[in-house]
């Protein structure tokens, strides 16, 4: 933006300048408006000129430069003052409060120079004095310069022979004014070192303390990234944040950028907000990408430091805070370890952790150093980097080892020396993760998985294995390798840590991994792996000592899970095979629990099979299974009550059941859900018998067992009641039932956890002839199902999707015929034996 003078207000200036007794080019003027003498000579040519400029060459004679600048030229808002209204509402509220002086602290290039001279601007000040401090430290005038030329230049007044004189001339003409003075003393990081003044500009110091005062009629407004901590220097601290992604849009879209909304948010997110890295992104935009902000990100979303310039400035903060401070430099670097992804926000124990080699009484300390020079966000809930201080402090750990680390280094194995201080951070950071025990445990298991992300960068695998097997799975009881809460609860987290450790182990540690892999691949539609993995685990048990008890309970496994994986692609005949080999190696351990997995397997296939009946045996067998360490007097008697239920389904028989399930380990969550599901298996089986009384009454006693925020399990329960209702007529309860599943379903995030019920209403809706309803649902679960492997519903959901389509477009006949024409290419690939079901 450009101003120029108007004939008019050249007059003004020419009336202010003789009364300074300047020149048209005076030395004086030149100094305090930070310009040249040729722009100065355009000025009064009336030539435009840039809108800082211009002001300043007005405000150095005491003029308002908008009473000078020419009326047509359009006067509008710098850009770079968007977004900092509520900065402006601030630091006028500070004021109000008697603050004469006001540190604005923030980052670097998070806009402090640029909001404080728009504050003096914008607020009415009659005059305003700047100083910017040099960046470095044998640059900076002394203070005692300083004054003498605010005295000569503002006041007209000359200086005294002693500092002291000096400052006293002008907190006089401070007081005395009957002008708004606002003073600017910008980027005074250079000058401070840990928050005090360096020893050869302590008078600065004094000058401070002079502006304080609460009689000048006078406001000074401070920038810096670092905090002042000089005693008797009463200042208030403003500190400055990012620009709001607002703020980002708006000024990308007066710069002729096309934006991409995802992109941007990203991009604001990875940068703070900071205002310089935006007018930076902006230019390489619009040279570089001819202003597409998402072609921009695409290519450099994984290289934040691309631009030097905004290198440069990160590269600044860090150089000073390792000259000042190399203990906070080393957290700081250090805290680059931390991914702040799944845990964006860091309790400050796991930054204290990060502080070995720091005596324990001034580490509160380090972490504040970081804070006071606003290099760490904060907020109520704890600490973090913003990406682009994470980027450069990961870069700067690995590289700045051998010169800073000191002790404990014998204690980490590894080769390269190099790599010794990022072992030791991130070993640091496992440790933490680990030690955390919270009363919520999906924290805990939330912290575990980061765990493993540190030992995964720093390639200690077997740790790794260790992590998910015993601190996940609590694998030291064996069985949970199979399936525990934690399991079902963080799938795709477990499938990720897992692959990217598994083809680093070996022998038994490896079988043991992949059995609960293998477990879930298939609830996430990889049958073929999950066949895969079975495979493997056989061929590394073949070679162990099978009367190992790990080696015998992964070879049952690696049978289940081939059960379940045939069983998803519907070849129900091999799933069978399966089951019955897991079957037998569990009767043959002796072990009741492993028979309980074996017969739980077996009548998840029979159902399968349409054969409820042999199901339901199965069922009760491996419920009976799951109870005490043997076979007991009670026990027996509890077994002949539980089978009387499949010939005489009473009231009595049925209470016989409840007192069953209620026996044993009533209070632990992870029983309570594995009865559930045996419960809910049964009901399966009585509704598909037909037996829908016993189905409800069954179905009651599941809901007692119920986990509130466990909606996997209210889903099932929901379906299965539904069945209930339609049979008894209800159909609108039904539908409620149905409906509710779905809702319960949305937020599974597993394929196969909302393709159920999604195919179990579909056929609800097509049984009751909403066949328009059922063709939407039917469509819907095509596109779910697109790139899994659960073939068996696949093909069914095509034989309904075909007959759907004839039943609401009969003149879409071909459309029908290629639907089920894919019915029996799948039948045919995997050996699918098709029925009316």
């Amino acid at each position: 933006m450009t101003l120029r003078a108007s004939p008019q207000g050249l007059k003004i200036v020419e009336q202010a300048r003789k009364q300074k007794n300047w020149t048209k080019a005076a030395p004086q003027w030149l100094k305090a408006a930070y310009t040249s003498e040729a722009t100065l000579r355009r000025f009064w040519r009336g030539e435009p000129i840039k809108q800082r400029t211009f002001q300043d060459i007005c405000q150095a004679v005491n003029v308002n430069w908008q009473e000078i600048v020419e009326q047509s030229t359009p006067i509008v808002p710098d850009s770079n003052f968007l977004g900092r209204e509520e900065a402006i509402n601030g630091l006028n509220q500070l004021i109000a409060q008697g603050a004469k002086l006001i540190l604005i602290q923030g980052e670097g290039g998070i806009g402090k120079t640029t909001l404080a001279r728009y504050f003096f601007e914008s607020q009415g000040f009659d005059l305003t004095i700047k100083l910017h401090i040099a960046m470095e430290k044998e640059n900076i005038i002394s203070v005692e310069l300083v004054i003498e030329e605010w005295l000569q230049c503002y006041f007209a007044e000359e200086p005294g022979r002693e500092f002291g004189i000096t400052l006293d001339r002008l907190r006089r003409k401070l007081r005395n004014s009957t002008q708004k003075i606002g003073i600017l003393i910008d980027r005074l990081e250079p000058a401070l070192q840990r928050g005090r003044f360096v020893r050869q500009h302590r008078c600065y110091a004094e000058l401070l303390m002079m502006l304080a005062s609460p009689n000048s009629n006078s406001v000074t407004l401070l920038t810096s990234r670092e905090q002042l901590s000089e005693p008797g220097v009463q200042v208030e601290i403003y500190r400055l944040t990012g620009l709001s992604e607002a703020a980002w849009q708006e000024f990308f879209c007066s710069h002729k950028v096309e934006i991409d909304t995802a992109a941007l948010k990203e991009m604001h997110c990875a940068y703070g907000g900071n205002a310089e890295a935006m007018c930076i992104l902006v230019n390489a935009i619009r040279l570089d990408f001819e202003g597409n902000l998402q072609a921009y990100w695409q290519e450099n979303r994984h290289d934040l430091l691309v631009d030097p310039t905004l290198e440069n400035l990160i590269e600044g903060q860090f150089d000073k805070l390792q000259s000042d401070h190399p203990q906070a430099a080393r957290l700081l670097f250090r805290l680059g370890c931390y991914r702040y992804q799944e845990i964006p926000i860091l309790p400050k124990a796991a930054l204290l952790c990060l502080l070995w080699d720091v005596p324990i009484f001034r580490r509160e300390r380090v972490i504040k150093a970081l804070r006071d020079r606003a290099l760490i966000g904060w907020s109520e809930d704890g600490y973090y980097l913003h990406p682009v201080m994470q980027a450069k402090a990961r870069e700067r750990l690995k590289g700045e080892i051998r010169d800073n680390i000191v002790g404990k280094l014998e204690q980490v194995e590894t080769e390269k020396e190099e790599f010794k201080e990022w072992l030791l951070a991130n070993r640091a950071a496992v440790q933490f993760y680990l030690d955390v025990d919270e009363v919520e445990s999906e924290i805990t298991q939330k912290y575990a998985f980061e765990a493993i992300e540190h030992l995964v960068t720093i390639g200690d695998f077997e740790g790794c294995c260790n992590v998910l097997l015993y601190k996940i799975l609590a694998a030291d009881k064996i069985e949970n390798l199979r399936g525990t809460a934690n399991l079902w609860n963080n799938m795709s987290r477990f499938i990720a840590s897992s692959e990217k450790i598994i083809d680093h182990l070996s022998g038994i540690q490896r079988a043991l991994l992949l059995i609960p892999l293998g477990t879930i691949y298939s609830e996430v539609g990889k049958n073929s792996q999950a066949l895969n993995i079975s495979e493997q685990i056989i061929a590394i048990t073949r070679e162990k000592d099978e009367s190992d008890e790990k080696v015998c309970f992964a070879q049952m496994s690696a049978y289940s899970i081939a059960g379940k994986a045939y069983r998803y692609l519907g070849n129900l005949y091999k799933a069978e095979v399966a089951c019955q080999q897991a079957n037998e190696i569990a009767s043959k351990s002796g072990k009741n629990y492993w028979q309980a997995i074996a017969f739980y397997g077996l009548g998840a296939v029979y159902l399968e099979k349409d054969r409820p009946r042999k199901a339901l045996r199965h069922f009760f067998g491996a419920a009976i299974y799951a109870k005490l360490g043997g076979i007991t007097q009670e026990l027996k008697g509890d077994m002949k009550k539980l089978f009387g239920l499949l010939f005489n389904p009473t009231n009595d028989q049925i209470a016989e059941v409840q007192k069953f399930f209620q026996k044993y380990n009533q209070n632990e969550r992870e029983d309570r859900i594995k009865k559930f599901n045996i419960l809910w298996n049964i009901a399966r089986c009585f509704n598909a018998m037909k037996s829908f009384e016993v189905a409800k009454k069954i179905l009651d006693l599941a809901q007692k067992l119920l986990e509130p925020d466990d909606n996997n399990q209210q889903c099932l329960l929901a379906l299965e009641l539904a069945i209930y209702y339609s049979a008894k007529k209800q159909i609108q309860v039904a539908q409620k039932c149905y409906e509710k599943a779905l809702d319960l379903s949305i937020n599974q995030g597993e394929k196969w956890s909302i393709a159920y019920p999604l195919k179990c209403y579909a056929n609800w809706l097509y049984s009751q002839g909403k066949y328009s309803e059922a063709l939407t649902k039917y469509r819907h679960l095509e596109e779910l199902l697109q790139e899994t492997e659960f073939y068996s519903m696949q093909a069914y959901n095509y034989y309904y999707l075909g007959l759907s389509i004839l039943q609401v477009h009969p003149e879409q006949q071909q459309q029908a015929h290629y639907y089920l024409k894919k019915v029996k290419n799948i039948a045919k690939e995997v050996e699918l034996v098709l029925s009316e079901r």
